[in-house]
């Protein structure tokens, strides 16, 4: 399930989701709107801090979410 949500919101297919797939994804997931609330976000799971989500790191955001 999470590997067809990155390939969805993963627009570009560079195997990363970035920070404007991402507004997209944090949108339709929780239904908030908003640059700083999905900034926020990013930047929490933006482990490796290169500015761009991969698969694992979704992964991670998925099972934080659903706790």
């Amino acid at each position: 399930m999470v590997a067809e949500l990155f390939d969805i919101f993963d627009v570009n297919e560079d195997g990363v989701i970035s920070r404007g797939e991402f507004i997209a994804l944090a949108e339709s997931l929780l239904h908030k709107q908003g640059m700083n609330f999905s900034s926020d976000i990013f930047k929490q799971f933006d482990v490796n801090h290169d500015n761009v989500i991969s698969r694992e790191e979704l992964i991670e955001l998925v099972i934080e979410l659903a706790l």
